[in-house]
């Protein structure tokens, strides 16, 4: 269990100097950002409807993969704004 926070901070580091390039002035990294997150939200809704649908629940499983589609739709949407500020 001494493992886990050595790679949450490993990870950290490695989105520290991402978060860094992330300023008022710099809209594409800002959009860069964001559609980062957007990605990373929609494959931890991947995953959930994954699992919903191994458990049953196809209702949520539905749910989850809708939200999945939303957030890699804005996702994209987000890189097309960043390609247009460089």
């Amino acid at each position: 269990m001494r493992i886990f926070p050595a790679f949450a901070t490993a990870a950290f580091l490695a989105a520290s100097p991402c978060m860094a390039q992330v300023n008022g002035d710099n809209d594409a990294a800002r959009h860069e950002y964001r559609a980062q997150q957007q990605e990373r939200a929609a494959q931890r809704d991947e995953h959930r409807a994954r699992e919903d649908a191994a458990m049953g629940d196809r209702r949520d499983a539905a749910r989850e993969q809708a939200e999945a589609q939303h957030h890699a739709a804005v996702a994209q949407h987000q890189e097309r704004r960043a390609e247009q500020d460089r």
